[in-house]
């Protein structure tokens, strides 16, 4: 096999792995009486404490971060505002909601991001742009109310931990360059889950004495930490790395795909024609994006 198809694979594999981590999520959630911050809280910690073995394993500098003070404050700033603060909007979208609806709301991010630097950079936006902010409007506008301004069809706090959630995407995905390109991804997204999970411990840290515990919810949250945390973050930087930005932007889609296919077969929950078309046009948006991130690197 190729590097480009596996590459390609690795992606999509890491996608819809991603896609099955919000469902395991509310299923979580839902049978063991945990709630989105102490669930985000453990998720962080026990995710980048493997991270940061894997990568220490590997014989990258872990602790070389530590000893520059300027990248040291970002690294914090990136942790309270970048993975903390996404996981944790992401997993209460999905209390509030479910996690198809919380996935595909968080797809939003890449059209804040192009949006952001259009207004920053006081550039006129490309009519990919245009066209990717439009159906990503509209699709939202779909999703959330199945086509009745008058109404929602999902509560109004699932509406909001849904676009925080993409905006703290945004942010996660934008700030650590620097860093990332300085000290390898591994240690800097390792250290930013722990750090982020311990920036939870002092409040929710007492909230696991109510929890049910069965064989069921360990096998759930095994898989959650390890395969839809760990596991699929290592795939998806290799694949990426293999391919290139853009290409994985549009086979990412495949995670709210993903997350819709099982949160019907595995909960239950039904999306319905609007909710369908919400979604195609959120994930066209992605794709338009990335086309014309495409067209920009040809013509440069």
């Amino acid at each position: 096999m190729g590097a480009t198809r596996k590459g390609m694979l690795n992606v999509l594999i890491a996608a819809i792995l991603w896609g099955s981590s919000g469902v395991c999520a509310q299923y979580i959630m839902e049978h063991s009486q945990m709630g989105s911050p102490f669930l985000t809280m453990i998720r962080l910690l026990s995710g980048g404490f493997i991270l940061l073995t894997f990568s220490f394993l590997h014989g990258d500098g872990i602790f070389r971060i530590l000893k520059n003070r300027k990248d040291a404050i970002s690294l914090l700033i990136f942790s309270l505002v970048g993975a903390m603060t996404v996981q944790l909007t992401f997993l209460m979208a999905i209390e509030k909601s479910n996690a198809a609806t919380a996935t595909v709301l968080q797809f939003l991010s890449p059209t804040i991001i192009v949006a952001w630097f259009a207004i920053v950079r006081k550039a006129r936006p490309g009519r990919f742009v245009f066209a990717a902010i439009a159906t990503s409007l509209i699709g939202t506008f779909l999703l959330v109310t199945h086509g009745d301004p008058t109404s929602l069809s999902i509560s109004g706090a699932a509406l909001f931990w849904g676009i925080a959630s993409a905006f703290a995407a945004a942010f996660y995905t934008t700030w650590p360059s620097t860093l990332i390109a300085r000290y390898g991804t591994l240690p800097i997204v390792g250290w930013s889950m722990l750090l982020g999970g311990a920036m939870l411990l002092p409040f929710y840290a007492g909230q696991g004495t109510h929890i049910v515990i069965t064989g069921n919810l360990l096998l759930a949250f095994f898989y959650l930490v390890v395969i839809g945390t760990s596991l699929t973050f290592s795939l998806y930087l290799k694949g990426a790395q293999m391919i290139g930005g853009p290409k994985a932007s549009i086979l990412s889609c495949a995670e709210p795909l993903s997350s819709a296919f099982l949160s019907l077969l595995l909960l239950g929950i039904s999306f319905t024609l609007p909710d369908w078309l919400g979604t195609l046009l959120i994930l066209s948006s992605v794709i338009l994006i990335s086309l014309d991130s495409r067209r920009r690197v040809k013509t440069v």
